[in-house]
């Protein structure tokens, strides 16, 4: 039986709009990378994952639906014979729906979707210590440390743009439209930012697409289809991406999915070095400072 301990959280308010940012096409049609799969894990099949970060051992996850959202985190990898052990996290209020989140200093961002609202939570107890406000809806968050003077926390909400907030009082700084061969490729979702690239969730597709995080111009997809299981609910469509800083892995899962897979592939090079595959000495700019 899952056992999790979660915390109260109190009334939250509404909020206003930002403005826009121009962008620039890109022309370069995006090839398809190959990728190995490392290792498979058990995940809750009850999670309907928005956002996945790796940080200090744990796995923390939000899970989305109204009335049933959670921000969680559990020791990772799990045990297999007990995948609930250490589980715990705190319980939204009902109508608030759990989607985005990054780590940045210790605090955990979360966005939910249609609420305009954002949360800043503490890591370890997940007391909430401020709310930020956003225009529109929020989707996917990840923070780059190589984003401008102080990095960026980089926001998607379903369309084709990305918003650049700034970390201190999480103002818009830019927005950009992410494009393959001059189109702009829409449904960006879950997020994780890693020295000069993002890597999406695209909704309702089983591809992650690696962007340039300054030109928006995406440079290679990932197609996971082989890893969808069958089956099961429409809605159970591939969403999470963390960065295994440890082992230089992602770990990808999906909306009720009953595992999280850990898989290695070779980043696109870029003009500035991206840590991990293609520069191991550079300290990687993951979700987390």
């Amino acid at each position: 039986m899952l056992h999790v301990v979660f915390v109260a959280m109190v009334a939250l308010l509404p909020l206003s709009g930002f403005a826009q940012a121009a962008t620039s096409p890109t022309l370069t049609q995006a090839p398809k990378l190959d990728y190995h799969v490392v290792a498979r894990y058990p995940h809750n099949p009850a999670f309907f994952t928005q956002g996945l970060e790796l940080y200090k051992g744990r796995l923390f996850e939000t899970s989305g639906l109204y009335g049933r959202s959670r921000v969680l985190s559990y020791p990772f990898p799990p045990p297999e014979s007990t995948p609930a052990f250490g589980l715990k996290g705190v319980a939204l209020p009902e109508r608030l729906f759990a989607e985005g989140l990054t780590l940045y200093r210790d605090r955990l961002y979360v966005l939910t979707w249609r609420a305009g609202l954002g949360l800043v939570l503490d890591a370890e107890s997940f007391a909430l210590l401020s709310r930020f406000r956003y225009a529109g809806e929020g989707w996917g968050l990840c923070y780059n440390s190589s984003l401008g003077e102080g990095g960026s926390m980089v926001m998607s909400n379903g369309t084709a743009t990305l918003q650049w907030l700034a970390p201190d009082d999480l103002k818009v700084k830019r927005k950009i439209v992410v494009r393959d061969g001059g189109q702009p490729v829409d449904k960006l979702n879950e997020l994780e930012c890693l020295g000069d690239v993002i890597l999406a969730n695209r909704w309702q597709h089983n591809d992650i697409v690696i962007i340039h995080s300054r030109s928006g111009q995406v440079l290679a997809r990932l197609d996971l289809s082989e890893l969808v299981p069958e089956g099961l609910n429409p809605q159970a469509v591939l969403n999470g991406i963390a960065y295994d800083h440890d082992s230089d892995n992602w770990l990808v899962t999906g909306k009720l999915w009953p595992h999280i897979y850990r898989i290695q592939f070779q980043l696109p090079v870029t003009e500035t070095p991206v840590a991990g595959v293609n520069a191991p000495t550079t300290t990687p700019s993951q979700g987390v400072l």
